[in-house]
């Protein structure tokens, strides 16, 4: 359900009184209503038609001048990324290419968690030495750019031969998050993200 608190718009679960999210429109709640409505119809095995073109669209308003809203959409969409990243979403996934990150460097696909409490990341790997932080950037039109990406605080995890198995936790996550592997010997990462309460 939908509550208006002062200029904003709440969206409520309707069985636990959570908040999922808080918009500046009522369109936008809505938008984000029918969205989780979809995907619980999907889990359910119902099917649906695949979810409109959510980047053409938000180009379409931008040349219009109806984007009133344009940065945390340019943010979702991953525009300032390179080609070969992919800016992923929640519920859950792998930030890491299949079959593992197996050098240093950030990696292959980022992930932006919009209206969840908290987003978590597990590192799964073998190696004789690897060491990985979870990094954020907020600046949307310059995340392609090393500099700007900041490490996450107590992000940071290290192995040192065996196997490793680390889980690093976010509240309230905003802006965009990836991995940069910093340490990377006779190793192979995989970094898994979901995130809690996002439906």
């Amino acid at each position: 359900m939908i509550v208006k608190r002062g200029k904003r718009y709440v969206l409520k679960s309707k069985e636990s009184g959570r908040t999922l999210g808080v918009h500046p429109s009522r369109e936008a709640a809505e938008r984000q209503e029918t969205a989780i409505n979809m995907s619980k119809a999907r889990a359910a095995g119902h099917k649906l038609p695949p979810p409109p073109d959510e980047r053409g669209e938000t180009m379409r308003r931008i040349r219009s001048g109806k984007a009133k809203f344009a940065v945390p959409f340019l943010l979702a969409l991953g525009l300032a990324h390179g080609a070969r990243a992919a800016t992923l979403t929640c519920p859950a996934g792998y930030l890491t290419a299949p079959g593992g990150q197996t050098t240093t460097g950030p990696s292959a696909n980022t992930v932006v968690a919009r209206s969840a409490p908290a987003l978590v990341f597990q590192l799964q790997g073998a190696g004789t030495s690897t060491s990985a932080q979870v990094e954020i950037c907020c600046s949307p039109f310059t995340c392609g750019a090393a500099a700007v990406w900041a490490p996450v605080q107590g992000g940071s995890v290290t192995l040192s031969g065996g196997n490793l198995n680390a889980a690093v936790s976010v509240l309230d996550p905003t802006c965009m998050y990836r991995v940069m592997v910093t340490a990377c010997t006779s190793c192979s990462l995989n970094v898994a993200y979901a995130c809690s309460g996002a439906h």
